[in-house]
């Protein structure tokens, strides 16, 4: 499995949902749709990447299992 953010468990696309957050939501929403996601250990608030991209050194591994199924939700996404 080479690493890619897709690959990491700081990644994901899930939407915020915190008290304070919700006028991102949609904008996680649109990014997602388009297989991009944020890194869990990312600062910047508005900051999206593509799932595919090189992962940096703050990469954790999820398991092939996991990562294809990130792919599936992403490619049912019609990206």
């Amino acid at each position: 499995m080479s690493d890619h953010c897709i690959t990491c468990r700081h990644f994901t696309v899930k939407p915020r949902t915190a008290a304070g957050e919700a006028h991102l939501e949609a904008s996680d929403r649109a990014h997602a749709r388009v297989g991009m996601g944020r890194c869990l250990k990312e600062a910047l608030t508005l900051r999206w990447i593509g799932a595919e991209v090189q992962a940096c050194g703050k990469h954790a591994a999820v398991s092939e299992e996991q990562a294809a199924q990130r792919r599936e939700w992403i490619k049912g996404r019609g990206v």
